[in-house]
């Protein structure tokens, strides 16, 4: 927290509002079932997780959103589309693709193997 009285730094800029909404898709996993904070997390970390989590409940409710901070990585991932200014989400999530599965320990991924067989 800043002082009172401080100014910003001059590179301090409010992230825009953009559109929200769900796409036509789904997945496998609800954003709720544990699959997705034990492996999703381990995959992409927990900031870019929660952030997508973010994204999927205000499309479910219609609001905006701040430009969310992990987007690249949202998007690398194939979690987030942007279709004319607005990013576009499923409603539940994909098992983690094989080629973000690399990133798992040794325990994580042989644990990946016994939950999901693909």
């Amino acid at each position: 927290m800043g002082h009172v009285g401080a100014s910003a730094r001059p590179t301090v800029r409010i992230r825009p509002t953009v559109p929200v909404r769900h796409s036509g898709r789904s997945g496998k996993f609800e954003p709720s079932d544990p699959y997705v904070r034990r492996f999703w997390v381990a995959a992409i970390g927990a900031g870019a997780v929660a952030e997508l989590l973010r994204l999927i409940r205000s499309a479910g409710v219609g609001e905006d959103v701040r430009l969310p901070r992990h987007l690249p990585v949202l998007l690398k991932a194939g979690l987030v589309e942007v279709e004319r200014d607005t990013l576009v989400v499923d409603k539940t999530l994909p098992p983690v693709p094989r080629e973000l599965r690399w990133r798992f320990p040794p325990s994580l991924a042989a644990e990946h193997s016994r939950v999901f067989k693909g």
